[in-house]
This record gives C-alpha cells, sequence and structure tokens, in this order.
C-alpha cells in the first residue's frame, strides 16, 4: 500500500453494525441557523419555522404596545384630585372636631394648629385650639385662643362658649410666658 491510498474502511453505524450508512443532514438541518436567516426552499414548504423558534419576533406586536401608545386596551385610572389649601385646612378642621368629640386633646390641637396655618382667618380654628389647649393644661393659650375667637367672630356659634370660658377664674388668671429680652 502506498502512502497516498487511504485503506477501505467498514461502514459502521452508531450502534456498531456494519453496513449502514450514516445518515446526512438535509439543507435545513443547520444547528446554528438563524431564525431570521431566510429558510431554505425544502424547509419552507415543510412548515413555518417562525412559529416553532423561540426568538422569532411573529406575534409581538400584539403583546407590546407601540410606541407612544399607553395600553389602550386598558380603562385609566384618573389621576389623584390634588387638593386646594383651603380644603386640606377643612379637612384638617373637620379632624379637629372629631377628636374634640372623641377627647383626643393632643390629636385635635395639632389638628387645629394645622388649619390654623392654612386658614387663619377661621374663628372655629380658635375655637377648637382653645378647646384643645384647655384640656392639655395649657390655659394662657387657650385664654389668647378664645380671645382671638372673640375679635373674628363675637357673635358667632362659639361666642357665647368662649366668653363663658374666659369668667373661669383659672383662665382669667391665666398668664401667657412673655419671650425673654
Amino acid at each position: 500500500m502506498t502512502t497516498n491510498e487511504v485503506p477501505d474502511q467498514p461502514n459502521v453505524s452508531h450502534d456498531g453494525t456494519q453496513g449502514a450508512s450514516l445518515p446526512l443532514p438535509g439543507e435545513d438541518s443547520d444547528p446554528v441557523r438563524s431564525p431570521d436567516d431566510p429558510q431554505p426552499a425544502a424547509a419552507a414548504g415543510a412548515q413555518d419555522q417562525d412559529e416553532d423558534s423561540s426568538s422569532s419576533l411573529k406575534g409581538l406586536d400584539k403583546l407590546l404596545p407601540a410606541p407612544g401608545d399607553d395600553q389602550p386596551d386598558r380603562k385609566r385610572k384618573p389621576a389623584a384630585k390634588q387638593l386646594t389649601q383651603q380644603e386640606v385646612g377643612a379637612k384638617d378642621l373637620e379632624v379637629g372636631l372629631y377628636y374634640i368629640q372623641t377627647k383626643n386633646w393632643k390629636a385635635a390641637l395639632s389638628r387645629f394648629e394645622s388649619a390654623m396655618v392654612l386658614d387663619p382667618e377661621n374663628p372655629q380654628v380658635y375655637w377648637g385650639m382653645a378647646e384643645a389647649q384647655r384640656h392639655t393644661g395649657d390655659l394662657a393659650g387657650a385664654k389668647a385662643n378664645y380671645l382671638k375667637l372673640l375679635d373674628y367672630d363675637p357673635d358667632g356659634p362659639h361666642g357665647k362658649e368662649a366668653r363663658k370660658a374666659l369668667k373661669d377664674p383659672a383662665i382669667a388668671n391665666a398668664q401667657s410666658v412673655a419671650a425673654p429680652k
């Protein structure tokens, strides 16, 4: 045998039997072919490769909205209404009145202080602050707020209550702490 000649090798299959030929891959069995590559003519008729490929882009438009399209199928939730300063002050006043009814004096005072910042000319705010201060022991603060209530609305619904409270000797004699000079 010469060096250029290849001896006849027996045709052996994977299971070790002789005489069987190894199957050759067809045109469409390329393991590295991308689904984006054009399909060979033989495989195109057999089945649509895009439907079987996990990297297919087919049907993607059904899953994702188009750019600028903010999910038109869903109803949009209305934006939360922004409350005005007066509405927030009114809400603080309402909650403060609730706290007075439940005798939660510290919470009431906090709400009336917030309402006073937002609505400083509301006499009901001063009445609520005075009531809360009287019950928490701040008699000088209560006296000052009863007097402010009478300045704003002497004949209003809480005017009579304020005059009665100011006749109480503890409130009438309460001294406000002067700021140091």
